[in-house]
């Protein structure tokens, strides 16, 4: 079999906006590139070892694997908008407003830049985290936020201490193609999600959207391997 390259493995399609091995930092990244200063393809990844492309100095490059084993089969379970849950938790708010009355104590109220979404565990035992694949079609950033909420909003609603920690945070600078995140806590984030699958079936999420972006420029899933 020959030699992988950066356009054919899975693990170095980040998909983060442009094609080739990048590390996060968007321009910065890509000028170090181009003076030849090593670069390893990254993203957000679980504790398994990965294999890397890595670009050498002078351009001259090298195929170095972390560990040789092969790949495993992935699962790729997307964030979906639920229109349903925002809906009614925005008619929530009006409600209060135009009754004058004050929320419930403790009580978590949408708020106008953010919006429910739901990821279906399409499996639920024996997932890896793998990485989170975010992507924001034009510069801005979300903030997701996982919920322990099994949810039933015309008979319970949103408390705050239902929101998890920590949140994962993507953005994407003016001028730039590429993402960069909360590397740590989103990938604390990310690996707590395997266990959380194991006990629930569906898994409701707040996606806060800042600096000029909305739902219509996100595009938003979690990679799991099969173990």
């Amino acid at each position: 079999m020959g030699t992988p390259t950066p356009h054919t493995h899975p693990i170095l399609r980040t998909g983060w906006g442009w094609e080739g091995p990048v590390t996060k930092g968007g321009e910065e990244g890509r000028a170090e590139g181009r003076r030849g200063t090593p670069l390893v393809a990254s993203s957000l990844h679980g504790s398994r070892l990965q294999p890397t492309w890595v670009l050498g100095i002078g351009g001259s490059s090298t195929w170095a694997m972390a560990e040789d084993r092969p790949q495993q089969p992935q699962l790729d379970m997307p964030l979906v908008l639920d229109h349903d849950l925002t809906r009614q938790m925005r008619l929530r708010v009006e409600s209060l407003k135009q009754r004058g009355e004050k929320r419930q104590d403790g009580e978590k109220l949408l708020r106008p830049l953010e919006s429910v979404y739901r990821l279906d565990f399409t499996q639920q035992q024996r997932l890896q985290f793998e990485r989170w694949h975010v992507v924001l079609d034009k510069p801005g950033k979300v903030t997701i936020t996982g919920t322990s909420q099994n949810w039933t909003p015309d008979l319970t609603n949103l408390m705050t201490r239902q929101l998890l920690d920590p949140t994962a945070i993507f953005w994407r600078k003016e001028g730039s193609d590429a993402m960069d995140w909360n590397e740590a806590d989103a990938l604390e984030f990310g690996e707590r999600l395997s266990d959380l699958a194991k006990i629930r079936k569906v898994m409701y999420f707040l996606i806060t959207f800042g600096e000029g972006v909305e739902p219509t420029n996100l595009k938003a899933s979690v990679v799991f391997n099969q173990l």
